[in-house]
């Protein structure tokens, strides 16, 4: 673990490790959380630098939001986007049972140790009425192919360290496996903008690659099937005991 924590220390110091931030408006949006109460409860399990939580608090300030990380490089980050994080491990959380009434994880599964256990931690922690949303990524996006057929390369989709792909199916048995019921999924391919990859030699994007990226914002994302897409939203809820 310590190992680990040193890596994501270390990528945290150099690096945001999020999605687009224009798309974490959404991210709140899609948990569709009543905004006229001030009981509700969010967990944000390895919330990172805090960007979901800076964005449910502006858009919900009556949320009770918390977010989770192992990084304490990450958390210090957190801290100036939302104060209310806990250093601790996903599989571990420092929480009685049935205590949130959301849980979000949100691009972070695909990189735990044992997804399994984080899993059944998230379930232990919801509330029996709780409800979670999981992004995850697809083990055969588009993308991935599209790099397969121009350079005959295999691709990490530019993910760091360790990372476990599933197809939509293989994440819903996962799922079920720490039983917790898919109510929903939905692709996600960036919502302002869709994320393509080119190979260069300077890392610098061209006005080509700019005016293809915009073609294929516009004509191709809608068409990308929902096996096909970059990443899947998982929409769950507790089984019931």
């Amino acid at each position: 673990m310590s190992s680990r924590r040193e890596q994501y220390d270390r990528l945290h110091h150099i690096a945001e490790l999020r999605f687009p931030r224009e798309d974490y408006r959404h991210f709140v949006e899609w948990l569709n959380i009543p905004r006229t109460s001030s009981h509700f409860t969010v967990l944000d399990i390895a919330c990172g630098q805090g960007f979901f939580l800076e964005a449910a608090r502006k858009m919900n300030p009556n949320l009770k939001v918390l977010g989770i990380d192992f990084s304490t490089a990450a958390l210090q980050k957190a801290k100036t986007r939302s104060p209310d994080v806990v250093c601790a491990s996903a599989d571990c959380l420092p929480f009685p049972d049935s205590t949130f009434d959301y849980c979000t994880n949100l691009g972070s599964l695909e990189h735990f140790d044992n997804p399994l256990s984080g899993l059944r931690e998230m379930f232990r922690v919801l509330k029996p009425t709780g409800k979670a949303m999981i992004i995850v990524p697809n083990r055969y996006y588009v993308g991935t192919l599209w790099r397969v057929l121009a350079y005959g390369e295999e691709d990490d989709q530019e993910q760091e360290g360790l990372t476990d792909f599933h197809t939509v199916s293989g994440w819903k048995e996962l799922f079920l496996a720490a039983n917790l019921d898919v109510t929903g999924v939905q692709p996600y391919n960036g919502v302002d903008h869709i994320a393509w990859y080119f190979k260069r030699k300077d890392g610098v994007i061209t006005e080509f690659e700019k005016t293809t990226r915009q073609f294929l914002d516009t004509f191709i994302k809608p068409l990308i099937p929902l096996n096909l897409s970059q990443c899947f939203v998982f929409f769950l809820r507790r089984q019931p005991l």
